[in-house]
């Protein structure tokens, strides 16, 4: 590293700081060359013309705005600051200090305070000399507005940019690709459709389950791992990854602004910067194409707005409400909550959500019209919209592949395996690198076999709940018939959950003295395998 260099060109002690600007990053991308070599060679040839003794370079090889993001520059003002230097070489005065009025000032009293020289190819500053002191610090000042006006410029391209569709961003999601548009500046996006296929059913497994089952982050990237998918750092799937697939809106064709906004703290004198989701985002029509429909983001986005996690006070107390996480508000989503009297008044399901026009309740009215609609089901033998049932085109697709990799990883072993007999035969192997070989071929060839009869087993499981016709019936008889007989409120709300992905409430009028059964129940089913 450049650190480790010095030029003995004549007396004295001297250091070169090294560091790139904004404008020397646009450079390099034009084929300009490496900026720090170049600076360097500047400087030397500056020390060599003086005659000046340099002892050590401090190239900084990171970007940060202020000296507190910039190690070599901080350890060049603790070295300065005991006085080891006679002057540091710089291309610009700018290149010291370009942060706020705090930084600017550091850099002039250290540099004062220890009698050290600011050399630079146009002039040599003197911290102790007013003309130059005041020069100095002029260039500080105009330096750091210039960075405040390329920033501003840079950010309002970046808005408009987004504003008109296209991607601003360096590394583009999984699923996408990044793609140069034609005829004008700026980027988009490009599905890659292998990628694409898995977003898909990410999506599709968070919306609909798995098998009819509703699954979470942790199972899907479980899921992910067991197909032996790759994830976008090619490692395994975390429940996190997915869950920042799920939030990303440009899957659905949208490009976000403001999803990270920087908040600068001060903490413990120092200032520190972090960039914490933001749910106040705006969002842009992107010029990209979706990869899911607008229906499955908002059917997904909603869940994830009810998504809600158990009290630590159900751990102590047992569960009251048959209908916990089962109905939600028709006007705001919200998950409807149980609430008890202590006058002795009947509990009541109601909206949590402050300034809600929805109207509450008696929950046992609730539960009992739930109750008797499951019973006309069973009755008429039909259930509704089935139309509207969840399709599993894509696990399918995705179990095929599954299936179609392993068979080729299992027919490649049997290749090398009868390679290995070959050479076996040929002399080349001798018997024990024959037998070590063999040995872990032949145990390669077994886990294929034993994961290919799982895919195969899943894939027909699969292919015949696509095929087969729904089957809540037998589920809902048990429910007619076990139901009453259950006094424990969380037995009752597992088995309607067996049958009933989710209820929308809607009541507009409060009935209480008049028609407290005014209210409105959408259900939606949930299928289980045949």
């Amino acid at each position: 590293m450049y650190e480790d260099l010095s030029y003995t060109y004549g007396s004295g002690t001297y250091a070169i700081y090294l560091r790139k600007s904004r404008k020397d990053l646009d450079a390099e991308a034009m084929g300009e060359g490496e900026t720090l070599s170049r600076h360097l060679d500047i400087l030397k040839a500056l020390a060599k013309r003086m005659e000046l003794n340099v002892v050590k370079v401090y190239a900084e090889v990171v970007s940060g705005e202020s000296i507190d993001a910039r190690p070599q520059m901080q350890e060049l003002l603790r070295d300065v600051e005991t006085g080891i230097y006679d002057g540091v070489l710089v291309v610009e005065v700018e290149r010291l200090a370009r942060g706020d009025t705090s930084d600017q000032g550091r850099v002039a009293k250290t540099f004062k305070f220890s009698n050290t020289l600011i050399i630079t190819p146009s002039k040599t500053y003197d911290p102790n000399n007013e003309f130059d002191e005041e020069y100095f610090e002029f260039g500080l000042f105009m330096s750091r507005r210039e960075y405040k006006t390329i920033r501003r410029r840079l950010v309002a391209g970046s808005d408009a940019s987004r504003r008109e569709g296209k991607y601003t961003g360096n590394v583009p999601p999984y699923g996408y690709a990044r793609k140069k548009l034609k005829k004008e500046k700026g980027w988009t996006l490009e599905i890659i459709p292998d990628q694409a296929q898995v977003v898909r059913m990410i999506f599709d497994w968070y919306r609909n389950g798995m098998q009819g089952i509703p699954v979470g982050y942790t199972a899907i990237s479980d899921e992910l791992n067991r197909l032996s998918i790759s994830s976008p750092s090619g490692t395994r799937w975390t429940p996190n990854g997915i869950q920042g697939i799920l939030r990303n809106p440009v899957y659905a064709g949208y490009i976000k602004s403001g999803y990270r906004k920087e908040v600068k703290k001060i903490v413990d004198g120092k200032l520190t910067r972090s960039r914490p989701l933001n749910n106040d985002y705006t969002l842009y029509p992107g010029r990209h194409e979706s990869i899911i429909s607008q229906e499955t983001w908002d059917a997904v986005h909603n869940r994830m707005l009810k998504r809600v996690l158990p009290s630590s006070s159900s751990r102590v107390k047992p569960q009251q409400n048959p209908l916990a996480g089962l109905v939600c508000c028709s006007q705001c989503g919200r998950i409807m909550q149980r609430r008890p009297y202590q006058s002795g008044r009947t509990a009541t399901l109601i909206c949590p959500t402050k300034g809600c026009s929805t109207v509450a309740s008696d929950l046992s009215m609730v539960e009992q019209r739930l109750l008797d609609a499951l019973d006309q089901w069973l009755v008429s033998g039909t259930l509704p919209d089935p139309d509207h049932l969840p399709d599993n085109s894509d696990r399918l697709d995705l179990l095929r592949q599954a299936v179609s990799s392993c068979s080729e990883d299992l027919s490649e072993a049997d290749r090398q395996l009868q390679k290995q007999y070959d050479l076996l035969e040929k002399g080349i192997y001798d018997e024990v690198t024959f037998f070590e070989r063999s040995a872990i071929m032949k145990k390669r060839k077994s886990d294929l076999t034993s994961r290919l009869k799982d895919l195969q087993t899943e894939l027909q499981t699969e292919t015949e709940r696509n095929e087969a016709v729904k089957n809540l019936l037998p589920t809902l008889q048990t429910i007619h018939d076990t139901y009453p007989k259950l006094t424990s409120a969380e037995l009752k709300n597992r088995l309607l959950k067996e049958v009933i992905d989710h209820v929308e409430y809607s009541k507009s009028e409060n009935g209480r003295w008049g028609h407290p059964d005014n209210f409105s129940l959408k259900i939606y089913p949930r299928v289980t395998p045949a």
